[in-house]
């Protein structure tokens, strides 16, 4: 069995990038903070976005894999779910409110609406998650922008305020829908020795949405 088994060339290993690794946490910090503190962390996200680029240029395969941001399909496939997950968030955290101030509703009216909302909007996503290789990949990014965009404007326009609830079905329909496809699409489109790292900066994009949405929803509510 030994002597029949294939010799097993050990990968050759790259250096970790902690560069870039410590220029795109910094990057990230700033932009989470833009929506608290706009002018100083715009202006410190402009900076170190153009230190990362410049060690990205110069380091092509380190922890920010230039190969990657050339990529359509991934620079596309990350800001969509950045875009659907900052939405979502928003109206998270807004909705509650606008039910309590356009309703009588009790709160635990609010939060049993929301939970079934969001439920059906979970519900929805897996369907579409399963149905995606059948629907095709263009079908599947029409529905991801149609949804997401209707869910707030669905929230800004209406004037029945149980609509609402509709609005937070879509939008949890297309953030949660939109992670498990937008994710397949993003890995697809990397060389097979860089999809764990694919994956890490396409979560990082997702988690940027759940950090923004929060604070856009607490800008609205509170001011």
């Amino acid at each position: 069995m030994i002597r029949r088994s294939p010799a097993v060339v050990p990968a050759a290993t790259v250096p970790f990038d902690g560069r870039g690794a410590a220029l795109l946490v910094c990057t990230a910090s700033a932009l989470v903070l833009v929506p608290r503190y706009p002018a100083p962390a715009v202006a410190a996200a402009i900076v170190m976005g153009a230190v990362l680029a410049a060690h990205i240029r110069s380091r092509p395969d380190g922890f920010v894999p230039a190969a990657l941001l050339r990529s359509p399909a991934f620079v596309a496939s990350t800001l969509l779910a950045c875009a659907l997950a900052t939405s979502y968030f928003t109206l998270l955290f807004t909705i509650p409110q606008l039910l309590r101030e356009r309703t009588e509703w009790s709160t635990a009216a609010i939060g049993v609406g929301q939970l079934v909302a969001l439920l059906i909007g979970s519900a929805l996503s897996l369907v579409l998650a399963a149905a995606a290789v059948r629907i095709g990949r263009s079908r599947v990014l029409a529905v991801l922008i149609a949804v997401g965009a209707l869910a707030p404007l669905t929230a800004v326009m209406t004037p029945w305020a149980p609509l609402l609830l509709v609005a937070a079905t879509l939008a949890v329909f297309a953030t949660t829908g939109g992670q498990a496809t937008l994710a397949v699409y993003a890995t697809a489109a990397a060389p097979e020795s860089q999809r764990p790292t694919t994956i890490g900066l396409f979560n990082l994009c997702y988690q940027l949405g759940g950090a923004f949405g929060p604070a856009i929803a607490a800008l609205i509510v509170l001011g």
